[in-house]
């Protein structure tokens, strides 16, 4: 007996078979490939269908995913939300500076407001407009404008009423209704306000202490709600300028953003830096008068 032994055991023939040795490791050679699974040509890892059609083991898991499921794709890593924060800017340090805030009241008015924006941008100057309640609430885009181009804008009470005729209380919702119109519409939470007129006393400290607001008043007033005169206006701020005051003017006159090209050229020719009220400031205390020259006015 020849006994040939392949994976699945030895195999074994009987004398009475004339087996040559050629034909014995023809058989063990076939023996061999049956026992290493081989599939015909073009099924190649296809796996056995199953009595339920999912292609899984007859214990009912498979290690892999049915051949008819299409592969999972990564998650996307999410975006971040935008901020509605402008970016970070450099600080100004108006101790080394020389710096000086203009500041425009009244607005935003749609005819006057837009060129005084363009001004500003072309000069790279910064500014603060104290704005009134109502006309922010009409005119949303140009509060959001002046304060994405790096200006700051400000409460100037809800229709310009003299806030100390009104009690504690008036005063109080008057300056709250602007104060929400405003930074609805800039995205931004405001610090600063500026009494109607200067009209201001123990009543509206109080009143904006409670809101969390300084008032800021002026150094240099221009007057150009009366004279309408942009060379008067111009002389006005060029002879009474110098570091850290502020100067008080009006965006709803033409005149006045007649006169702004010649004041912006010729403070940064005598060397300004034109920055925002809380810039040359710094932080401010809710309640308090500035600058130190209001401090005891109507009290």
């Amino acid at each position: 007996m020849y006994s040939v032994r392949g994976i699945v055991g030895p195999v074994r023939f009987q004398r009475s078979v004339p087996v040559s040795a050629a034909a014995v490791l023809l058989i063990g050679f076939s023996l061999l490939l049956g026992a290493c699974g081989t599939v015909p040509p073009g099924t190649a890892g296809s796996p056995p269908a199953s009595s339920t059609g999912t292609g899984s083991s007859p214990g009912g898991s498979s290690s892999a995913p049915p051949s008819s499921a299409a592969p999972e794709s990564p998650s996307p890593t999410p975006t971040p939300p935008a901020s509605s924060e402008p970016p970070e800017r450099p600080a100004v340090d108006c101790k080394k500076l020389k710096c000086i805030a203009l500041t425009y009241d009244d607005g935003p008015s749609p005819g006057t407001t837009p060129e005084l924006i363009k001004i500003l941008k072309k000069y790279k100057a910064k500014a603060t407009f104290f704005q009134l309640g109502n006309l922010a609430a009409e005119y949303p885009e140009l509060v959001k404008e002046i304060h994405d181009m790096g200006s700051e804008v400000a409460n100037h009470s809800w229709d310009h009423d003299s806030l100390d005729r009104k009690s504690v209380d008036g005063a109080y919702m008057d300056m709250k209704k602007a104060s929400e119109a405003i930074e609805k519409a800039c995205g931004c939470r405001i610090t600063l306000m500026r009494p109607p007129y200067g009209a201001t006393d123990k009543g509206v400290d109080k009143a904006t202490k409670k809101l969390g607001l300084a008032q800021i008043l002026w150094d240099v007033d221009t007057l150009d709600w009366e004279s309408h005169d942009p060379y008067d206006i111009k002389s006005k701020v060029l002879h009474s300028a110098a570091k850290n005051r502020i100067v008080l003017m009006h965006d709803i006159h033409q005149t006045t953003i007649d006169a702004q090209e010649d004041i912006i050229e010729g403070l940064q020719d005598k060397g300004y830096t034109l920055v925002t009220v809380s810039e040359m400031l710094g932080k401010t205390t809710p309640g308090k008068r500035y600058p130190k020259s209001w401090a005891h006015y109507g009290n």
